[in-house]
């Protein structure tokens, strides 16, 4: 993938998160202000009206009452007008006790504290008349209840007023919100678009650049594997007339010359397993067929036979637990390879160890099969660790009293990985060296005990 389409692909996907984040910002931030602006009306606007048009409502239910429009048998007048009065009262001091009032409130409501006192004086004059029986002088009194009263619906129109431009306000947020958030969503939807188009994009280069390493990693292992048979056949042809040589010389030579061509025949043996290694190493890169399959039962089956007797010879206890019915996506070659190779491999390295035991045991999971190659040996020097798989890389202990140049466990991570899987090696609970590798199920394969049990492992070390 290009590094200029993954900056890309980067700064469009960053894009549409902040424009999403944004969108809901914008949305989180008008409802503050529908709320705030909603709060206010319902604290402050919608309460002073309400007063308000109580101040006015008294105000006109005293001139009343005053003037005598509402005489009924058995109704007391006087306390009809001091309920009223207390009204007003009350209504004045709760629109006091209402939140901070505005420069225009706080202009007007003095004129109606005034206002309100001067009517209330004159209506007392009034009462005063009203009880000596005379006719109380209206003209006294309705121009300070009108004066009350307008000075009421003054502070009630600012109220109202205000309750519309709050209002107003909050329809303006709204249709600003929606506004942002409608050009936000198009961005956002513009945006991953293009991140889509550039996903899709990279997507594509991995794919080529895939197929374009695989077709190399074919190439390669195509001409390493002529060279290997290229040298093979050199080295292997001349070594075919030494081989014949010693043969003679050993005819017809004494005793003395038996001890020297012993030694050449090793040499000879050591130089073919050199060789066959090399070719092992080689092959081992090539791709699978498709469709190719092995069942482990059979596999395993062949090996026991093959693996019993050096066992035996090194005196080591071989354990091969019964197999699975199960098939792994390559040839039966490539896993019996695999599994002789390591098995070997712990054969050879035992060393002097008291307790002398290989465990070999298999694993299916939903979709691989995991085997497990487990020894009772020294275990691998920690400072290898899963070098031990690279071409030439041995310890430096077993490299000095064992034979070999080191291709044995490079040929099995080769072989895996050329089929899709997976290689490693752990510590054992012997303390030894447990050896691993993992191999995709066959085709079609059907997955009974699929499930792992909680004992197992997740996942190899």
């Amino acid at each position: 993938m290009k590094a200029r389409t993954v900056v890309y692909l980067v700064a469009a996907f960053t894009a549409v998160v902040l424009a999403f984040v944004g969108s809901t910002m914008v949305a989180q931030r008008a409802a503050r202000e529908v709320r705030d602006l909603s709060l206010r009306i319902s604290r402050d606007a919608a309460p002073g009206i309400e007063t308000m048009a109580t101040v006015r409502s008294e105000v006109r239910r005293i001139e009343a009452l005053v003037r005598g429009e509402d005489e009924r048998p058995g109704k007391d007048i006087e306390a009809e007008i001091a309920d009223a009065r207390q009204k007003l009262d009350r209504a004045q001091l709760r629109f006091q006790a209402l939140p901070p009032m505005s420069d225009a409130e706080r202009a007007v409501f003095p004129r109606l504290l005034a206002a309100v006192r001067a009517f209330d004086e004159s209506v007392e004059r009034a009462l005063v008349q009203k009880r000596a029986g005379r006719i109380p002088p209206l003209h006294d009194m309705l121009p300070y209840g009108e004066a009350a009263a307008d000075t009421a619906q003054e502070l009630l129109d600012i109220d109202a007023h205000e309750a519309e431009q709050m209002a107003a306000s909050i329809e303006t947020t709204h249709e600003r919100a929606n506004r942002l958030a409608l050009e936000l969503d198009a961005l956002s939807a513009i945006l991953a678009a293009i991140a889509a188009w550039l996903a899709v994009r990279a997507v594509r280069q991995v794919l080529q650049l895939q197929e374009e390493n695989r077709q190399l990693m074919e190439r390669k292992a195509a001409e390493l594997e002529q060279f290997a048979g290229r040298v093979a056949h050199d080295v292997l042809s001349p070594l075919s007339g030494v081989s014949l040589a010693l043969s003679l010389a050993e005819k017809t030579g004494g005793p003395a010359s038996h001890s020297a061509i012993s030694r050449g025949r090793s040499s000879l043996t050591r130089v073919r397993s050199v060789v066959d290694a090399l070719l092992a190493f080689a092959r081992a890169g090539a791709m699978p067929d498709p469709g190719i399959h092995a069942s482990v039962p059979e596999v395993f089956a062949g090996l026991e036979e093959e693996l019993r007797p050096p066992a035996a010879a090194e005196n080591v206890d071989l354990a091969i637990e019964p197999p699975p019915d199960v098939a792994v996506a390559c040839s039966p070659g490539v896993l019996a390879i695999l599994l002789t190779n390591l098995v070997r491999n712990s054969l050879k390295y035992m060393g002097e160890a008291t307790l002398r035991r290989v465990h070999v045991s298999v694993r299916p999971r939903r979709a691989s099969v995991v085997f497990e190659v487990e020894d009772s040996g020294p275990g691998v020097p920690e400072d290898l660790g899963d070098r031990i798989f690279e071409p030439y890389v041995r310890g430096k202990e077993t490299a000095a009293k064992k034979s070999g140049i080191g291709l044995g466990l490079a040929t099995v991570k080769r072989l895996v990985l050329a089929h899709g899987g997976q290689v490693g090696v752990r510590r054992s609970s012997s303390g030894g060296a447990l050896f691993w590798f993992e191999l995709p199920r066959a085709e079609g394969e059907s997955e009974p005990g699929s499930v792992r049990s909680p004992e197992e492992p997740a996942q190899p070390a």
